[in-house]
């Protein structure tokens, strides 16, 4: 029988005595400039993040990345974490304005990789600019092309740019991206059978039918009703595929910017292949590529 630890009256002495944040007893100039400074200050911001003190998470980080970038020959990529935290922060904060300004100063951090592309995406979907969060969606998933959550954020950006270019094509991307999102989670075979891992994966599951059935029906095509227990059946999600032809489409449209043109030939390639084209590391069975949220 598992213990309840809600019965546990227990707070950790790092979170009583924050010995690390010294936010208020110097200025973050001088702080930061000694030599575990930024060290403490970087503990400190993510403290003040993950206790849902976003404000002044996002105040600290701004006053760092100043105090930090007046040096000479600084290297930034050294705060990058700061900047992540900061920009994170602003967006629960609802401060896009300051969110938009940590994002620049992330560009200059430099780098190529997943994390990279899934970080430029996630804050420029928040700041509206959905066509380069789409772009940082495509740069991940060449990648890593068997995440499930980032196919199911395509899916919501191309949503989204439906609402502006209301185009049908873009409506077809999207329910075949949030079709190929629960495939990759249909076929994962490593899903703990723990309480709080089946949650999670209900969840996620639930949410992607909801956002495929409201696709399906914008595309006028045949739906069933919003049954709840239909978003295991891989039939029902094989019928909603099934509904939706999906073709190559040439990486140059009249409609669309040149880099919005070749997102979409992107997505619409990979969609039309039954399986991941060649040269994508076929890890749908790799649990940590299947979010659990």
């Amino acid at each position: 029988r598992a213990f309840d630890v809600s019965q546990i009256d227990y707070t950790p002495q790092i979170d009583e005595d924050a010995w690390f944040d010294c936010s208020d007893d110097k200025p973050v100039a001088s702080w930061i400039a000694e030599h575990t400074g930024l060290e403490q200050i970087t503990y400190t911001v993510q403290h003040m993040y993950f206790g849902r003190r976003y404000g002044r998470a996002a105040s600290l980080c701004k006053q760092a990345v100043a105090a930090y970038t007046r040096g000479k020959n600084v290297r930034v990529a050294n705060i990058r974490e700061i900047i992540d935290v900061g920009a994170r922060a602003a967006i629960h904060d609802g401060d896009l304005e300051l969110a938009g300004w940590f994002y620049d100063w992330y560009l200059k951090c430099g780098g190529m990789n997943p994390g990279y592309n899934s970080f430029q995406a996630y804050v420029l979907t928040r700041l509206g600019r959905m066509e380069e969060a789409l772009e940082q969606h495509v740069l991940y998933l060449e990648q890593r092309r068997q995440d499930a959550e980032v196919w199911e954020s395509i899916g919501a950006v191309l949503v989204s740019l439906h609402e502006t270019f209301e185009d049908r094509l873009l409506l077809r991307l999207a329910l075949g991206s949030f079709c190929r999102s629960f495939a990759i989670i249909h076929g994962c075979k490593n899903w703990r059978d723990t309480e709080i891992a089946v949650r999670r994966k209900r969840i996620q599951v639930e949410r992607l039918w909801q956002a495929a059935i409201n696709s399906a029906r914008l595309l006028s095509l045949p739906v069933a009703a919003d049954d709840l227990s239909l978003v295991d059946d891989g039939a029902a999600w094989q019928k909603l595929n099934d509904g939706v032809s999906i073709e190559p489409i040439p990486p140059a449209l009249d409609s669309y910017s040149a880099s919005l043109a070749k997102s979409l030939s992107w997505v619409a390639t990979q969609l039309s292949a039954k399986q991941p084209s060649d040269g994508a590391a076929n890890d749908a069975d790799d649990e940590k590529n299947v979010t659990e949220l």
